[in-house]
């Protein structure tokens, strides 16, 4: 009667649904208004939440800063 000795490795993999990960397949599921809406609730609920105003106006600030130049001067809408 031999004794051996053998070395085994398994490995496995598995998909944990964390609460942030819940989350996050909730608010991809909502469409934008439905989205807005929720954002808005959460701010109203939480008091150390505050919106961002100037995110809006800083996207077409940073569109037009993107832009070449000659397209910057050439549009109407910036006079």
């Amino acid at each position: 009667m031999a004794v051996t000795q053998r070395l085994e490795l398994r490995q496995s993999q598995s998909l944990v649904m964390t609460p942030q990960l819940q989350q996050a397949i909730k608010l991809l599921q909502f469409s934008s208004m439905e989205l807005a809406a929720y954002v808005e609730r959460e701010v109203e609920r939480n008091p150390l939440l505050e919106r961002d105003e100037g995110a809006e106006g800083e996207e077409s600030d940073r569109a037009e800063a993107d832009a070449p130049a000659g397209e910057a001067e050439a549009d109407p809408a910036t006079g």
